[in-house]
């Protein structure tokens, strides 16, 4: 009876949680109309092509779990990679769609499903990317072995998740505690518990959204300055190596 009980709780923190997610996330992407790379996002391509893909990448199969806008997606099929984009929002789905026409990308393939429950064959990908995915998933365990499962040996992992409030500096806790909850975070991560979830050998770590990016995000809302949206990413993005005082953990796995 029990685990009965649990099983039926677990279900409904999952359903709670999908038609939260589905809806803020149809919302926020039903806004998207042109495609522009921001300079956050071209950071996070930098470190994909240098750290995540092997040399001899094209062709290779690279998942996109949580794909949104489609950045990861778009520059990586770009690059020549065989990408399957995947998004519980069908606003997400239709943003993709319409920027494969768009760019003629053929070897671009979209998908309407949650990262719990791909439907993908063993071992058929040798790259995911999952960034800001896995703070959302309420069936956690569930969905790190899903990706397992799908991933080759050899292949590697590019997760990105918020990090612990006790490597974040504490001027910062009051604004995570209120965004984790209008955005649905479940929990928060350091490397060591991520890399006991995963069992996987640790390719690199970066920690990113340090202070002065953190601030100027604040500010950024109301002052828009793409100059010095640049200057401090190339700021932030110096500050890789330093976990106190970061937001996000980046952390690139191989199986």
């Amino acid at each position: 009876m029990r685990v009965i009980k649990s099983k039926h709780k677990e279900l409904e923190a999952f359903n709670k949680q999908l038609r939260h997610q589905t809806k803020y996330f149809n919302n926020q992407y039903s806004h998207n109309k042109e495609y522009v790379l921001s300079f956050w996002q071209k950071s996070y391509i930098k470190r994909i092509r240098e750290d995540l893909l092997n040399k001899q990448f094209k062709n290779k199969k690279l998942l996109d779990v949580g794909a949104g806008g489609g950045y990861v997606s778009i520059e990586m099929a770009k690059l020549g990679l065989r990408v399957v984009s995947l998004d519980i929002s069908s606003e997400s789905i239709n943003i993709l769609q319409r920027q494969k026409r768009r760019l003629h990308l053929k070897n671009f393939s979209v998908l309407l499903s949650g990262a719990e429950d791909i439907p993908l064959p063993n071992k058929s990908v040798d790259y995911i990317v999952a960034n800001a995915i896995l703070e959302h998933i309420v069936q956690e365990k569930k969905t790190i072995s899903e990706w397992l499962r799908i991933l080759k040996e050899g292949g590697r992992i590019f997760l990105t998740v918020p990090l612990q409030n006790r490597y974040v500096l504490p001027i910062f806790w009051p604004i995570n505690y209120v965004y984790d909850k209008s955005i649905s975070h479940l929990r928060r991560y350091s490397l060591t518990n991520l890399q006991q979830k995963f069992g996987l050998k640790t390719i690199k770590v970066y920690y990113t959204g340090h202070f002065i990016k953190m601030i100027w995000l604040l500010f950024s809302t109301i002052f828009k300055n793409e100059h010095l949206d640049e200057i401090v990413e190339k700021y932030d993005y110096k500050l890789a190596n330093k976990r106190y005082g970061a937001s996000n953990i980046i952390v690139i796995f191989q199986k």
